[in-house]
């Protein structure tokens, strides 16, 4: 019995200080690779700690082919239990020099699509706890954005390492 308590004790202890919380793993695709102006993406963020901080990561697979822009604007809207908004913008970096960033992405059915990943907010806090609606749009200037297959959405709990920020 001792023993189990000892377990039971160690576990919610390591599950409490440090393991990784993702609040929101989420991809959404997109028909014939087109992303609408006017057709933001909705993600749903249950917040049951707000006192921690939070990383921000978007990613997007890109058919290179289709795709005429070296960078992706991106509208963010967060919305808060009790109604608040928050808005920034985004940017993800598509090309550096001309050359397209990212790892190539292997699929049966198209060649040249590219995987980018780019951290949006290292160190992001929400004030207050319960669910959060996010809401991010393609901001360029074209109504239909062509050659972006998938969205992504990745928000995980992350330790501020102040020693780090100092080097």
């Amino acid at each position: 019995m001792k023993r189990l308590f000892f377990v039971i004790l160690i576990t919610t202890l390591l599950s409490s200080c440090g393991g990784k919380a993702v609040l929101v793993d989420e991809t959404r695709e997109f028909d014939h690779a087109v992303w609408q102006r006017f057709s933001p993406e909705n993600f749903e963020i249950n917040v049951s700690n707000p006192d921690d901080y939070y990383s921000i990561d978007f990613e997007v697979v890109v058919d290179s082919a289709l795709m005429r822009n070296d960078q992706l604007p991106l509208t963010v809207n967060l919305y808060s239990p009790d109604g608040e908004r928050r808005m920034f913008y985004a940017y993800i970096n598509l090309k550096e020099h001309g050359r397209w960033k990212g790892e190539t992405f292997k699929n049966r059915t198209k060649e040249g699509l590219r995987v980018m990943r780019q951290n949006i907010r290292p160190f992001f806090t929400f004030n207050k706890k319960g669910t959060y609606r996010m809401e991010v749009g393609q901001a360029t200037s074209q109504y239909d954005l062509e050659g972006l297959l998938s969205f992504r959405l990745d928000i995980e709990r992350t330790e501020v390492n102040y020693k780090a920020l100092d080097d």
